[in-house]
């Protein structure tokens, strides 16, 4: 796996942190409520070379200046122009930092360039002052699968801040998602918000895209 860094760290208020882990009693899947959870686009902002290298791809630079990662037997033909990759092309001006908008989508399913998926996040009341938390990301066929993943989720109610960490193995990877464990959190009475940490929410893929979260929230009420 990469041992790629998060690259901001989230700071939480003072306070004991009561959102706890997976919890043994957490409610069946099937059984949770069937509101939606909130998704918005993730975006991909750079790749890892060696995670490509490692699964058949090469990360290359295009005659224009862009970068993609196509099949390493057509690395010598998409340098020279001669096979153009159509998904996961990151611009000469994305790659310099002058188009940070370039690849965000508040809808979803890549529908602006540099877009590689969806992430989403939901909370559901359970009563007594209990909530599931469910969170996960779905990214579009060429992106690859999920072959590392760094998550983290702010929980913020009337009793402060905390957060939820999750990587690759804090839930289940199938096909090109990952959905994470329910978590059956103790929180405190009155109005809560699960917000997906942008900074420090990303995947890298088995092509080597690095897709991070736009950060979705979505609030519930605690009874």
């Amino acid at each position: 796996m990469s041992t790629m860094g998060v690259l901001l760290a989230f700071t939480a208020a003072a306070g004991p942190a009561r959102a706890a882990g997976p919890a043994a009693g957490a409610p069946d899947p099937a059984a949770t409520p069937t509101d939606k959870p909130v998704g918005i686009g993730m975006r991909l902002a750079g790749f890892d070379a060696a995670v490509a290298r490692a699964n058949g791809y090469a990360v290359v630079t295009l005659p224009d200046g862009s970068q993609a990662s196509v099949p390493a037997d057509k690395a010598a033909a998409a340098r020279k122009g001669e096979y153009v990759p159509t998904t996961g092309v990151l611009t000469a001006e994305q790659i310099a930092g002058k188009d940070a908008d370039g690849g965000m989508s508040t809808n979803n399913y890549a529908e602006l360039p540099g877009d590689c998926g969806k992430s989403y996040v939901a909370l559901w009341a359970q009563g007594g002052a209990r909530a599931t938390l469910h969170t996960g990301f779905h990214l579009i066929p060429s992106a690859g699968q999920p072959w590392d993943v760094e998550w983290r989720i702010n929980i913020e109610d009337n009793g402060g801040r905390s957060t939820q960490p999750y990587n690759e193995q804090d839930g289940a990877i199938s096909g090109n998602s990952w959905i994470a464990h329910l978590r059956l959190l103790n929180l405190s009475y009155g109005w809560a918000q699960s917000t997906v940490i942008w900074y420090s929410s990303y995947t890298i893929t088995t092509r080597g895209w690095v897709c991070w979260s736009a950060g979705p929230s979505t609030g519930a009420y605690i009874n």
